[in-house]
């Protein structure tokens, strides 16, 4: 089940994003904070979380910037991968930005998140710019 994230989320939240990205974390030194600001996001932005019974196993942040709709942070539990919960996620950001009226999505990853950036290119997003270890990428609506 998808739902909007609520404020009494955040603990659930920034333990599926640590538990999301700790082979990377383990692999690139230089992988920025994945959990700061949660409650931040929550009150300000569309945090929507993937829950599995009782437990939250998914989340993305999203932020409206202008027509642009950013996916801030995307991270599934990997003890719940490859069930679909990111594709899930991602088609929900996708209806967001349509309700938004915004042109396009954006992400911004690390170039050394090779499988990342290989699963996006996958679903038809464009690599636009790479700044050190930033990669940023679009995705036309």
């Amino acid at each position: 089940m998808l739902r909007p994230a609520k404020p009494e989320d955040v603990a659930a939240i920034e333990s599926c994003l640590t538990a999301a990205y700790a082979t990377a974390r383990a692999e690139l030194s230089d992988l920025p904070d994945v959990t700061g600001g949660i409650a931040s996001d929550v009150a300000d932005n569309l945090v929507f979380a993937a829950e599995q019974g009782t437990a939250l196993v998914g989340v993305i942040v999203l932020v409206e910037r202008g027509d642009v709709l950013l996916i801030a942070n995307l991270g599934v539990d990997p003890s719940h991968g490859g069930q679909g919960i990111g594709g899930r996620l991602l088609d929900l950001a996708e209806d967001e930005a349509r309700k938004l009226d915004c042109r396009e999505l954006q992400l911004r990853t690390h170039a050394g998140l090779t499988a990342t950036r290989s699963m996006y290119l996958h679903l038809g997003w464009t690599e636009i710019e790479q700044s050190g270890d930033v990669v940023s990428m679009r995705k036309p609506l």
